[in-house]
């Protein structure tokens, strides 16, 4: 099938090619280890019939809940299956907020380091001053407006999404970054989401961790986290990662990554690390240039939202891994919905994560 590069993100064309990114757009493989992955056994199926609801009117691929390391519901709609790679738009971001942390511990990636230090380009840009930390929390002070209905468009030619048009100046990552001029407050100073923060941090992670970032992520994330299947990151035309909204990987994988996040760490992230997740600055976030891009959050902090129970990966055409650390559920639901943002589909799934966790109480 052949979608147009400029609308292959918004419906009807993202039904198909949420599951096909590879053959949209150009894609590294993220491996996972050779040996047999990190199991989790099938429950009874009692949630079913809520997931039904998602499936049947809120554009839903694939749904999950897991609990204690256990599946108690595995659900798929629009000929998505266990081993489909499905996009995640910016629970990619959380992914990378993951592998952060993993440097952090390690030594390789001081969150206080200024980010220009790291990554040279752009310290003439509004990024100067900033660290490590500002991106991770989304609290760089930035000329750059996540709007995408309006101007995101240029964004998405640097990250090879859309076709190169009249307009677009920067063809790569690396060239629009360093055109983003500073905003008219100080780092830290409010929370301002904006993806290329995330696509910046990517790159400071490989030169911090001397790879690049599929092969971090794999490295530190993939291998031991047991993943079943091979994941894939998209690249722009330069090759860098647009880790701020190109990662896939199946609804099995993407449910480990949130059980992960539900236990102890299993050994890969510290439970240090786990538990400053969603947990920015709350002055910040207070004074969030976006309020309604907060959907009923209440932090933000290493790339995840802090959400009803706890950390939750959103990202927008109706992606989500919510994680409630203290009851030991995982929801996980990929979609397909047709605009970025919907008010409507987006209370839908808030109450499709309480309906889930009142059934299990």
């Amino acid at each position: 099938m052949t979608v147009p590069l400029e609308t292959w993100q918004v419906g009807p064309w993202n039904r198909w090619a949420y599951q096909h990114v590879g053959d949209v757009v150009p894609t590294v493989a993220v491996r996972r280890a050779a040996e047999r992955g990190w199991e989790l056994p099938a429950g009874d199926g009692a949630l079913d019939d809520l997931a039904a609801v998602l499936c049947e009117t809120a554009y839903a691929d694939g749904v999950a809940v897991v609990r204690d390391g256990r599946f108690l519901l595995e659900r798929y709609a629009n000929g998505m299956t266990a081993s489909t790679l499905h996009l995640s738009q910016s629970v990619g971001k959380s992914v990378l907020g993951l592998l952060v942390g993993v440097l952090a511990e390690r030594g390789e990636l001081r969150p206080d380091a200024p980010v220009a230090a790291l990554v040279p380009e752009v310290a003439a840009s509004g990024y100067a001053g900033a660290t490590v930390q500002h991106l991770l929390d989304m609290t760089a002070a930035i000329d750059f407006v996540e709007d995408y209905a309006v101007d995101f468009w240029r964004y998405d030619v640097a990250c090879g999404w859309h076709p190169v048009v009249p307009g677009a100046d920067a063809h790569t990552i690396l060239d629009f970054l360093p055109t983003i001029g500073p905003a008219p407050w100080a780092h830290g100073e409010r929370f301002h989401y904006a993806s290329p923060n995330t696509d910046l941090l990517g790159i400071a992670a490989e030169r911090a961790g001397g790879a690049p970032l599929a092969e971090l992520i794999a490295t530190h994330l993939w291998e031991p986290l047991g993943a079943e299947h091979d994941a894939e990151l998209t690249v722009d035309p330069a090759g860098t990662g647009v880790i701020s909204g190109g990662f896939c990987a199946s609804l099995r994988d993407y449910s480990r990554l949130g059980a992960l996040v539900a236990s102890d760490g299993r050994g890969i992230v510290s439970e240090r690390r786990l538990a400053k997740l969603g947990q920015g600055d709350p002055s910040a976030f207070a004074r969030t240039t976006f309020p309604d891009s907060t959907s009923g959050a209440d932090g933000y902090g290493d790339q995840w939202w802090h959400r009803d129970a706890g950390p939750t990966a959103r990202g927008i055409h109706g992606q989500m891994i919510a994680v409630d650390r203290r009851a030991g559920v995982v929801v996980t639901v990929l979609s397909s919905w047709p605009y970025a943002m919907d008010p409507m589909l987006e209370a839908t799934h808030r109450r499709f994560v309480a309906d889930v966790g009142a059934r299990l109480a």
